[in-house]
């Protein structure tokens, strides 16, 4: 028999119990610590405070947590669900200067779910919370969430890297292939533009002579040097009577190349990179692509297509064969003309890293008013392009650039002969950035676009 005056606990309290038990179940298995508010419970019912399960170093790094527990959820699909929370509930949520999850949970069968409160407050619908069971599951995948929520919000607080797996894939190409032999004589030139034209006219001239009245090939005639101090220096053998034009062959001097590469003097290493940026322009000029290099924005870049059409470029992506479009016309939508021209880009830059080179490739885009001449809307355009694109697209865009620096001899080419370049250099790590919350750190609620798509974005 029982009295209105008797001691009880309604059913809703005990749900409300276990949904706070649930979540102490759920956070110690991230290796976090949770803390329920044991007094003056006003609508925040604990706190989770990040802790590094590597070392068990306290970060300091809070999260408040408000528990709701349910039975059933509202407007459940296998997909997703619906919560309610009433509006006081939501200001005093809002007044906190800690980050706040609300957490809905069904503890008869163990389910349960978070979402940030304040990025609720900017979708459409603020009233309402609507959870993805794929996405806003509590559990350890949401960890590296909860680490940047948490961190967003740290003053001087250092936030523990995750420990998982990671095989890292650098912009750094190893040069494999280097010359073997440096050549260095003395010049009557005094610029490298005296020699270039030269080397224009002599390449025209050859290319219009006739043997027996039938047109005769000959193979282009090209120097890669460094002119300096009236001297050249060169990866061509001087020696060879086809350069004789360039020098006094009485003064020639050879040296192994390891002389000028493995320099401690800065001098000859600027000299040396100088030497080397010469060499791959001639790598990318000669190869079946043809590259075009701008010396204003010291970029290569993929030609124009002949009728100024889009083209794509095919290769060996990170699992797959896969194209990507490196030649586009800029289209202004509303009135239908074209604006100008996008092209693939990239930027190279050597460096010597203990006693090795590398490729730095930064893949870019440069664009053009006609195809060839720079636009006066380069930089704009560079930079919408830049804030659109995310990490999948960028790394897209390096296994391009990689696959073709990368060259195959075939069996009627060896390939460039003084330049050659290895797969992009890897790194393991045990520590790693959380893919997902990489992810849901986009303001704009786009995904990266994956290796392998059709353009970065739809042009104006």
């Amino acid at each position: 028999m029982t009295t209105s005056d008797d001691k009880k606990l309604t059913d809703r309290q005990l749900l409300g119990s276990q949904g706070t038990s649930l979540i102490d179940l759920v956070v110690s298995r991230m290796g976090f610590v949770w803390r329920s508010t044991a007094q003056h419970d006003a609508g925040i019912d604990g706190e989770i405070e990040v802790r590094d399960p590597s070392t068990g170093r306290m970060t300091g790094l809070l999260i408040k947590v408000q528990s709701k527990a349910v039975s059933t959820f509202a407007n459940e699909t296998d997909e997703s669900f619906d919560y309610w929370p009433e509006e006081r509930d939501m200001r005093y949520w809002l007044g906190h200067n800690l980050p706040v999850i609300l957490v809905v949970s069904q503890p008869a069968t163990g389910s349960i779910y978070w979402l940030p409160v304040r990025e609720q407050t900017s979708s459409a619908n603020s009233k309402r919370f609507h959870f993805l069971k794929a996405s806003d599951r509590l559990d350890e995948g949401a960890r590296g969430r909860l680490i940047q929520l948490a961190q967003s919000a740290g003053q001087g607080a250092v936030a523990p890297a995750l420990a998982k797996h990671e095989q890292l894939i650098s912009n750094l190409l190893p040069v494999v292939r280097l010359p073997d032999r440096l050549y260095l004589a003395e010049t009557k030139f005094r610029s490298g533009k005296e020699i270039g034209d030269l080397l224009r006219e002599m390449n025209q001239r050859a290319d219009t002579e006739t043997t027996t009245g039938a047109r005769t090939v000959r193979p282009e005639l090209r120097v890669e040097f460094v002119l300096k101090n009236k001297r050249i220096l060169t990866v061509r053998d001087l020696t060879d009577p086809r350069y004789e034009f360039l020098c006094d062959r009485g003064t020639v001097e050879d040296f192994p190349t390891s002389e000028w590469a493995l320099a401690a003097d800065a001098e000859k290493q600027r000299d040396f990179v100088h030497l080397l940026n010469q060499c791959l322009r001639e790598m990318l000029r000669g190869m079946p692509e043809h590259l075009w290099f701008d010396r204003g924005a010291r970029c290569f870049f993929f030609p124009p297509s002949r009728d100024r059409k889009p083209y794509d470029y095919a290769y060996r992506g990170a699992k797959k064969e896969t194209v990507r479009e490196v030649f586009k016309e800029r289209i202004n939508k509303s009135k239908g003309h074209v604006m100008g021209y996008r092209h693939s880009a990239m930027i190279a830059q050597f460096y010597r890293y203990d006693g090795s080179w590398y490729l730095e490739v930064t893949p870019t885009y440069f664009f053009t008013k006609d195809g060839a001449q720079k636009s006066k809307w380069h930089e704009e355009w560079l930079k919408g392009i830049k804030e659109l694109e995310k990490n999948q697209a960028v790394r897209g865009q390096l296994l391009m650039w990689a696959d073709l620096l990368v060259e195959v001899p075939d069996l009627l080419s060896d390939g460039y002969p003084f330049l050659r370049f290895g797969p992009p250099t890897t790194f393991s790590t045990e520590r790693g950035i959380d893919d997902t919350a990489w992810a849901a750190s986009d303001s704009s609620g786009k995904s990266g676009i994956p290796d392998g798509t059709a353009p970065l974005f739809e042009l104006l």
